[in-house]
């Protein structure tokens, strides 16, 4: 038997939803990312390359542009994720900030539960269909 995960549940889940990180020099950055490389392993998204966006790589904007939704996850407050998709183009995507989360930086060690921690909360984040600070989103796996 396999395991059921969220993205089989959900048609406008899993490869549908680009995921990209931040991938700053902190603990927060660095548990960024691997909750995103979580959440792809998990099947509930797909990883994008955050600094192909930055440099205009044009693959890499044209996979995050044909996705159903876009989801970036950011460390903190200088939200690095949020404005490079901003700066290419994008204005409709979800934002997660791990430190909104709780986590803090220099603090928050990067264990695997925290990771496991973080991607919970994206998914639950996804679901409800907003953002972290609140802002409303067309709704996932509803």
């Amino acid at each position: 038997m396999t395991e059921n995960t969220s993205a089989e549940q959900c048609a406008c889940c899993g490869a549908e939803v680009a995921v990209l990180a931040c991938s700053g020099a902190s603990n927060l950055g660095h548990l960024a990312d691997l909750a995103a490389r979580e959440l792809s392993r998990r099947g509930s998204a797909r990883m994008g390359c955050l600094a192909g966006i930055g440099a205009g790589a044009a693959g890499s904007i044209s996979a995050v542009r044909n996705a159903r939704r876009v989801l970036v996850i950011d460390g903190c407050p200088t939200q690095c994720g949020r404005r490079t998709l901003e700066r290419a183009g994008f204005t409709e995507f979800v934002c997660v900030r791990v430190d909104q989360l709780g986590f803090k930086r220099g603090e928050s060690p990067v264990t695997p539960e925290n990771v496991q921690r973080i991607a919970d909360e994206v998914c639950r984040i996804l679901s409800e269909g907003r953002s972290a600070e609140g802002e409303g989103d067309s709704a996932c796996c509803q």
